[in-house]
């Protein structure tokens, strides 16, 4: 009877051993599978980053592409459109002068009749360089609007101010040396317009009125900066503001 329950304890304790060492080297294949599976998915996640890392660099220069000039590397007339929208928005909501410039390149078709459209693509890239250099603030955005004209975005900028900083462009392309053969003389006249927007100003209303000014300095005899409403002009010779 003794050997008997002597047999069965120790079946029992064998048993116990047997399926506890059981247990624990399935928690071991367990705990082994669960490191590779994260391991796996550490992998996958650093994958998945670098992908999106990737689609999100080609996102940016797909939008880059979307919205530069090819040919003077500036804003193009489409992120113009946007730009412009967004601000009159936000100088509504502010209560802040936006101002809107117009430039035109002067006698842009007699540089490609007589020298060439390589000489215009020159023209157009020489002139958009010198107005960026003339931005200091990062609000300030230069545009292609079309053709030889390009359009200046002022946020937070008086008539006044937009004025100024026309004829600062105008003075310094009037003074600008070109590394070009054969050389030719650039100008530019440029319109601008200035206000706070009302509730139905839009894009349409700062381009008119840009574009009258802009008009007036053309007939004036071009090298000119003028404003709407036609109160002032700056002078191509002298630099000063003329009443008319």
């Amino acid at each position: 009877m003794n050997e008997l329950l002597f047999l069965f304890i120790a079946g029992s304790v064998t048993g116990a051993c047997l399926a506890g060492a059981f247990a624990l080297n399935k928690v071991r294949r367990l705990k082994q599978a669960a490191a590779e599976l994260e391991n796996q998915l550490r992998s996958h996640s650093f994958e998945l980053q670098i992908t999106l890392d990737e689609l999100a660099e080609k996102n940016h220069l797909l939008q880059q592409q979307t919205q530069t000039d090819t040919l003077s590397g500036i804003y193009n007339r489409a992120y113009f459109d946007r730009r412009m929208r967004s601000e009159l928005k936000r100088s509504r909501r502010e209560q802040r002068s936006l101002a809107l410039v117009l430039l035109d390149i002067d006698h842009f078709k007699r540089i490609n009749d007589n020298l060439g459209h390589l000489a215009g693509d020159h023209a157009i890239k020489f002139v958009a360089n010198v107005i960026q250099q003339q931005l200091k603030r990062p609000a300030d955005k230069l545009c292609r609007y079309g053709g030889e004209e390009f359009a200046l975005i002022l946020p937070n900028t008086t008539l006044q101010g937009a004025r100024q900083l026309a004829e600062q462009i105008r003075h310094s392309l009037e003074n600008a040396e070109q590394k070009t053969e054969p050389a030719f003389h650039l100008t530019l006249s440029a319109g601008c317009y200035a206000a706070v927007p009302g509730v139905q100003s839009d894009n349409d209303e700062y381009i008119r009125f840009a574009d009258s000014a802009l008009y007036r300095a053309k007939a004036a005899g071009r090298n000119q900066v003028h404003s709407y409403p036609a109160a002032a002009a700056f002078s191509a010779t002298s630099g000063e503001v003329n009443e008319h």
